[in-house]
């Protein structure tokens, strides 16, 4: 997760980690695996906005990205 934030100084540490979490649960869910770099990009970028908007709990993060990935399909 940390190679997709540009400036990690944007969020302290619990949140990388919770971000970190939420991002390997999200790509285990939706089958994006690491040879996947543009749908790894993806997931991370919306990880990303997600945390920005304060929602920082991984569990959360991950059952809204799936789900916007499932409204989506």
């Amino acid at each position: 997760m940390q190679a997709y934030i540009k400036d990690s100084g944007v969020f302290d540490p619990d949140v990388v980690s919770a971000m970190s979490k939420a991002f390997a649960d999200t790509c285990n869910a939706l089958k994006v695996y690491a040879g996947d770099k543009r749908g790894r990009e993806v997931v991370a970028n919306r990880i990303i906005e997600i945390a920005r908007s304060g929602m920082v709990d991984p569990v959360a993060i991950k059952s809204r990205v799936v789900a916007e990935a499932r409204v989506s399909l």
